[in-house]
C-alpha cells in the first residue's frame, strides 16, 4: 500500500517535470515497472497466503476428527497438542492434559516400556512403535498401539515428537479370550484322548498334531503327512470305506464322521473316531479339518454293556417264563382248591336230589354252593385281569379290591387323591398290580389289623403309601425284603416308568411302604 501511495505521488510529480530532463524521465519509468512487479509479487503472496489457510483449516479437520489419538510431545515428553480422539482416550478435559507428561497416563507397570520406546523415538530418524497399557484419568485401562517419530518442523524450531496411539483393547480381550479358548480346547482334547487334523485340499497334504500320535496310535516315524499314507496306516478292512467317506465328504462339501481302525506299535487295535468339516474362507486355500478321538475304551465298553444286556435280557426272560409258570400254578392251586371243590360238591348233592326224603332241601344247599363257586369264580377272575378297572378305571377298582379283601379282624382304608380323570390302560394296570402285590404282602406276613391305600396322582407323577400297623421287621436286614415278597416284580414295573421304592419298617410299628413313578396324562 505504501508502495502504491508513494507510486501515486512520482506520478503528479511526473507532470511537473520538463522534458529536458530525461535522467529524471529513465528513473519514473524504472519506478512504474518496480511498481508492476510488486503488484504482481503482492497478488502472489495473497493467494499463497489463502492457500495456506485452507491447507491449515484442513489439517486442522482431520487432525481433531481423526479416529485415532495424536499427540505432539516435546523432547522432555510433554504433551503440546493432543486431539479429540487423544482426548477422549486419556476421560478428561484439554486443559489437564496439555503441558503434562504423557508418561503419567501409561500404567505403571507398562513404564519401562514407554521409556525405551521414547529414548529410541528421540535417538532415530526412524519410526518406532510398541504396544502398552494405558490408564485413563477415570482409572480404565486401555491398551494400545503406539506409533510415532521425532522430527524438526523449522532449523529455528525445536525438537518435537509426533506420535500416534490406535486404541486396540478389544483385540487384545479378544486375543485373551482366544488364548484361554485354545488353552481350554487344548486340556479338553487331552483329556478326551483326541488330537486335531488339516487335510489341504489343494495338495492333499494331511497335518496330525501330536495328541494323534500319543493316543490314536499312529506311527509318527511312518506318517510323512500325505493323504494316502494316512489312508494306508489305517486296519485293512476299513481303509477301503474310510478314503470313500472321505471322497464323499469333499466332493459334496459335507461332514464327515467315521469310526475306523489302527494297529498301534504293539499290533493291537486301536477304535478312532474322526469327525470334521469343509472350511471355505476368501483368499485362503480350502481345508479339512477335525479331530480324532480315541474310543477303545469305549468301545469295549460298549461290548461288555452289551454282553450285560444280552444276560439281563436272558434273565429277564427267565424271570417272565418263571413268572407265568408261578401264576399258571397260583390259578390251577385257585381253581383246584375252590371252584373245583365246590363244583365236586355239588355234583354229588345232585346225585342225591332224587333218593332224597325233603329234596328241597338239598337243592337250598345246591345254590348255596353254586353261589359260592360263582363268588370264588368272581375272586379269580377280579385277581386275573378285572373288568371293572377298564370299565370304570383305578379308583372303583382299588375300593372293589379294599372292600373284597377286607374282613372282620382286617380293615383294608382307601385315600384316593385327583384320581378322577383316567390314565392309560397299561399305566393304571401296573398301579394295581402293584398295590395288588403290596396288599398280599400285608395280608400274608404282617399281622396287621389295619392296612391304609394312600394312592396320589400329580401332574407327571403318581405316588403310592402302602401302611400298617402289624409287627414290622428290621429294616437293616435288606435280605428280609431283597428277594421274594414279590419285591422283584414290583420293581421291574417301576423301572418302565422311572419309579422308585422306598420301605421304612420297625419292629413293633408296623411298615411303610412309599411309591412314585413318572405318568403322562392319557
Amino acid at each position: 500500500m505504501k508502495a502504491r501511495l508513494q507510486l501515486k505521488d512520482l506520478k503528479a510529480s511526473n507532470k511537473a517535470i520538463s522534458p529536458r530532463e530525461p535522467g529524471l524521465q529513465k528513473l519514473l519509468e524504472e519506478l512504474h515497472l518496480h511498481q508492476a512487479e510488486l503488484e504482481m509479487q503482492n497478488d502472489e503472496l495473497r493467494i499463497a497466503n489463502e492457500k495456506l489457510e485452507l491447507q491449515q483449516l484442513k489439517f486442522s479437520g482431520i487432525y481433531d476428527l481423526a479416529p485415532i489419538g495424536y499427540f505432539i510431545l516435546d523432547s522432555k515428553g510433554s504433551i503440546n497438542e493432543v486431539n479429540n480422539a487423544g482426548i477422549s482416550l486419556l476421560e478428561t478435559g484439554r486443559g489437564n492434559i496439555i503441558g503434562s507428561m504423557l508418561q503419567v497416563f501409561v500404567a505403571e507397570d507398562n513404564r519401562d516400556a514407554y521409556h525405551l520406546f521414547f529414548r529410541q523415538l528421540l535417538n532415530s530418524e526412524k519410526k518406532q512403535s510398541c504396544q502398552i497399557r494405558m490408564r485413563s484419568k477415570k482409572g480404565a485401562d486401555l491398551y494400545v498401539h503406539m506409533e510415532g517419530i521425532a522430527i524438526t518442523p523449522m532449523r529455528s524450531m525445536p525438537l518435537q515428537c509426533d506420535i500416534a496411539v490406535i486404541d486396540i483393547t478389544e483385540r487384545v480381550q479378544a486375543e485373551k479370550v482366544l488364548a484361554k479358548t485354545k488353552e481350554r480346547l487344548e486340556l479338553a482334547l487331552e483329556a478326551s484322548s483326541s488330537g486335531t487334523w488339516e487335510l489341504e485340499l489343494d495338495t492333499m497334504k494331511f497335518y496330525l498334531d501330536e495328541f494323534n500320535y500319543q493316543t490314536c496310535a499312529i506311527p509318527g516315524g511312518e506318517f510323512d503327512g500325505h493323504y494316502q499314507t494316512f489312508i494306508g496306516l489305517i486296519h485293512p478292512d476299513d481303509r477301503a470305506g474310510v478314503d470313500q467317506q472321505f471322497r464323499i465328504a469333499l466332493n459334496n462339501q459335507k461332514p464327515i464322521d467315521i469310526v475306523c481302525r489302527f494297529h498301534n506299535q504293539s499290533g493291537d487295535t486301536c477304535f478312532a473316531s474322526i469327525r470334521g468339516h469343509v472350511i471355505l474362507e476368501t483368499g485362503q486355500p480350502s481345508r479339512f479339518v477335525g479331530i480324532m478321538m480315541d474310543i477303545t475304551a469305549k468301545r469295549m465298553l460298549e461290548e461288555e454293556s452289551a454282553l450285560v444286556r444280552h444276560d439281563q435280557q436272558r434273565n429277564i426272560a427267565l424271570a417272565t417264563i418263571h413268572a407265568e409258570e408261578n401264576e399258571r400254578a397260583r390259578i390251577s392251586e385257585a381253581l383246584h382248591d375252590s371252584v373245583s371243590q365246590l363244583l365236586y360238591g355239588i355234583r354229588i348233592k345232585l346225585g342225591t336230589v332224587l333218593d332224597a326224603d325233603d329234596p328241597a332241601t338239598v337243592l337250598r344247599e345246591i345254590y348255596k354252593l353254586l353261589d359260592m363257586a360263582v363268588d370264588e369264580t368272581r375272586n379269580i377272575s377280579f385277581e386275573l385281569a378285572p373288568a371293572i378297572l377298564s370299565d370304570f378305571g383305578l379308583k372303583a377298582t382299588i375300593e372293589e379290591m379294599a372292600k373284597r379283601l377286607s374282613s372282620e379282624g382286617m380293615l383294608i382304608k382307601t385315600k384316593l387323591n385327583r384320581l378322577t380323570g383316567r390314565l392309560s390302560l397299561p399305566i393304571e394296570a401296573n398301579i394295581f398290580r402293584i398295590l395288588q402285590e403290596l396288599l398280599n404282602n400285608a395280608l400274608k406276613h404282617s399281622k396287621a389289623s389295619l392296612i391304609t391305600l394312600e394312592v396320589k396322582k400329580n401332574r407327571s407323577s403318581v405316588e403310592i403309601l402302602v401302611s400298617d400297623n402289624g409287627k414290622g421287621f428290621d429294616s437293616v436286614k435288606p435280605e428280609d425284603v431283597a428277594s421274594g415278597s414279590g419285591l422283584t416284580s414290583i420293581r421291574n414295573r417301576l423301572s418302565l416308568y422311572n419309579g422308585y421304592l422306598e420301605i421304612s419298617s420297625e419292629p413293633g410299628f408296623g411298615t411303610q411302604v412309599k411309591i412314585q413313578l413318572e405318568v403322562t396324562p392319557n
